[in-house]
């Protein structure tokens, strides 16, 4: 006959959470910044929340759907700024702020902006995101249809910039509790000179073959990642603004 202690519960570890969505992305994040995009996975997610695969199905469908819903909570966590009063004001500082935001929001998740990049991002974030770059590119007198391929081209220059963050994660650590946001994107950059030998190979470029290039070393190799994020963002802008 059981004893009055054998009758208590065995249980040892506390009672998990319930599962949810919200649950499920935020577990599918922690994996991604401690392993990398590409090992998050329905099985090591679902690890992380102490369950099995099959009982995530409940609140995402698949891997991709998961992938889409943690692009879309990092986008969240950016605040929006406000539109500029009817005159134009400051909406180029506007804009180019909010860019870099974002920029540093998905380096701080190194791989995830590669989600952005051949589908079209349709979450609730992403929306909010460009219906708000949208209507600055308007304040500013930017034309509608040149203001919509605009909103593209920057979509596609966030994606390409926070792309190359997660491509060069392996060699400096981003993923594996290293630097995240600016001090991911200037350990990418550090990381790209370093695995392309660049000074090396710029001063040996044949003058003769390359005057250029070979005229431009030092200013080809120069500066921090932070000044070649602010100029392509700054030649986006200007390129878009009405003359």
């Amino acid at each position: 006959m059981d004893s009055p202690a054998r009758r208590k519960s065995t249980r040892t570890r506390p009672a998990k959470p319930p599962l949810s969505e919200r649950a499920v992305v935020d577990a599918g994040l922690r994996v991604l910044r401690r392993e990398g995009l590409d090992s998050v996975t329905m099985r090591k997610v679902a690890a992380e929340l102490d369950t099995g695969p099959a009982s995530l199905y409940v609140y995402v469908a698949q891997r991709e759907e998961l992938l889409r819903l943690m692009l879309d909570a990092v986008i969240a966590t950016v605040p929006l700024p406000a539109l500029p009063a009817p005159s134009p004001g400051d909406w180029r500082e506007r804009l180019a702020g909010l860019i870099t935001e974002v920029v540093h929001a998905l380096n701080a998740h190194p791989g995830i902006g590669r989600v952005s990049l051949g589908s079209i991002p349709t979450g609730p974030a992403w929306l909010d995101l460009f219906d708000r770059i949208l209507g600055l590119l308007l304040a500013g007198g930017v034309d509608r249809q040149r203001a919509a391929w605009g909103c593209d081209l920057i979509a596609l220059h966030i994606g390409a910039v926070t792309y190359e963050v997660g491509a060069a994660q392996p060699a400096y650590g981003a993923g594996a509790g290293g630097p995240g946001g600016p001090d991911a994107l200037q350990g990418a950059l550090e990381s790209r000179h370093a695995q392309a030998s660049i000074e090396e190979r710029l001063a040996a470029l044949d003058p003769g073959r390359h005057p250029h290039l070979a005229a431009s070393t030092v200013e080809l190799a120069a500066g921090p990642a932070a000044a070649r994020l602010a100029l392509g963002i700054e030649v986006l802008i200007g390129g878009l603004a009405p003359s």
